[in-house]
Formats: C-alpha cells, sequence, structure tokens
C-alpha cells in the first residue's frame, strides 16, 4: 500500500483514516451533489443515530453506560451534556405551550393556594437543575468512590443520569395537558406522585447499576439514602434562599 499524506496534519499514513488526526484520507473536491446527499444527510443520521443511542442508554442502564464512557467506549454516544441543553430547550418549548393551553383553554384541576417561592422555582426550574449537576456529582463522589474516580467522571455518571431524569419530566410535561381534558384530568392531578417514585426508582436502579458492585447491599442502601437525604437538604437550602431573597429584595 502506498504512503499517503494526511491534508489536514500532513502525517503519513497508510490507512483510511490519520493516525495522527483521525481525518478520513479520501479527501476530494465538495460538488453539490456530495454537498447535500452526503455531508449535510451523513452528518445529520449520525448525530441522530448518537442522540438515540444516548438517549436509550440513559433511559435503561445510565449507571454501566457511563461507566462504559469513562472507560472509553465513546463513540456511538452523543455529548451528554450537548444533549442535555437540546433536552433542556425542548423541555421549554413544551412548557410555553402549556403556558398558552392554561389561558386558552379550561383546566379541571382544582387552583391551588399560590406560593412565591413554588412559582419562582417552577419558572426556572430547569436553570436550577443546571446549577445542580456539579452538587450531585459531588455528592456521588463524597459518597461512591470506591472505583477511585475523577470528580469530572462523577459530573459523566450524574449526567448521563441528569438525562433520563429530564426525559421523565418531559413525559409529564406531556401528560400535564391531561388537564384539559374532564375525564383523564386525575391523571396530571396525580402526576407529581407518579413522576417522583418514577425518579426514584430510576435513580437508586442507575446508581445500584454503576455503583452497586463495590458495596453491599445493606452498605448501598445506607448510602442512597444518605445521598437523596442530602440532595433534599440542598434543595430546601436554594428554597430558603429563594425566599428569603422574594421577602427582602423583590418588591
Amino acid at each position: 500500500m502506498n504512503n499517503l499524506e494526511c491534508l489536514n496534519c500532513n502525517e503519513a499514513t497508510e490507512r483510511n483514516f490519520c493516525s495522527n488526526c483521525g481525518q478520513k484520507t479520501d479527501t476530494h473536491r465538495i460538488t453539490l451533489k456530495h454537498f447535500l446527499f452526503h455531508d449535510i444527510l451523513h452528518g445529520v443520521w449520525h448525530m441522530d443515530k448518537g442522540i438515540l443511542f444516548t438517549l436509550k442508554q440513559a433511559l435503561f442502564r445510565p449507571g454501566k453506560a457511563a461507566l462504559d464512557y469513562i472507560d472509553g467506549k465513546r463513540i456511538q454516544y452523543y455529548n451528554v451534556f450537548y444533549l442535555i441543553l437540546l433536552l433542556t430547550a425542548l423541555g421549554i418549548f413544551i412548557e410555553n405551550i402549556y403556558a398558552m393551553a392554561i389561558t386558552n383553554y379550561v383546566s379541571y384541576i382544582e387552583p391551588t393556594e399560590p406560593n412565591a417561592t413554588l412559582d419562582f422555582l417552577g419558572k426556572y426550574v430547569k436553570f436550577f437543575l443546571l446549577l445542580a449537576i456539579p452538587a450531585y456529582a459531588f455528592n456521588n463522589f463524597i459518597l461512591f468512590n470506591r472505583k477511585k474516580l475523577l470528580y469530572s467522571e462523577h459530573l459523566i455518571i450524574f449526567g448521563m443520569h441528569f438525562v433520563g431524569i429530564i426525559v421523565i419530566t418531559l413525559l409529564q410535561n406531556i401528560i400535564m395537558f391531561t388537564e384539559f381534558v374532564e375525564s383523564l384530568a386525575f391523571i396530571a392531578d396525580w402526576s407529581n406522585v407518579f413522576i417522583g417514585l418514577l425518579i426514584f426508582t430510576y435513580l437508586v436502579n442507575g446508581f445500584y447499576g454503576a455503583f452497586g458492585k463495590d458495596y453491599k447491599l445493606y452498605s448501598f442502601s445506607i448510602r442512597i439514602l444518605i445521598y437523596i437525604i442530602i440532595c433534599f437538604l440542598e434543595l430546601s437550602l436554594l428554597s430558603l434562599i429563594i425566599t428569603y431573597y422574594l421577602k427582602h429584595y423583590n418588591h
């Protein structure tokens, strides 16, 4: 086989991809036909394929998938944090449609007493959840680190779980539209309980997939209980800070 020179980095190579920078060696002129039917369609297909694969892994085996990614099996995965941003944008879009529906259709759910803190959290929940990733990853780092993983690797683990949590909350956003159908409004009314239990089950199962083999069942159970308590305390502290802010500075 004749030696080729990579057109990107000038490294000598003998195979289909440059061993130095990874660019394909069979580069060619960019025709309109190739641009439309290869570069664009091929790029979109592979992006979608990576997104769908990552979503599937995040939903059904988040802990094990995160460990696979940390171990270097990354080519099939879409960037977890890019995916979080895309899903967050989709959630905001659905919430905007729901907000418009509230003004145009009759809701069959009994209105609750207004709560400034809860309203503020609800309005900016996606922002606060994004800020929570480093804190929750640090909780992982403290409680589940028998593998001696780096903090940044715990960010990947919680990021993978966070993808699943966002997908579950997107399901709740869609379920909430049942409140505009009188016979189905009870589904929206009970959705908070159902989604809460689903997220709890999802997190326990995902963490067990990531860390279950490192601890005895009793030890793992204690750690996951402590983890949930710490997360609850962090959310409570955030709620107190917001309440204080709304009371003293937001007039």
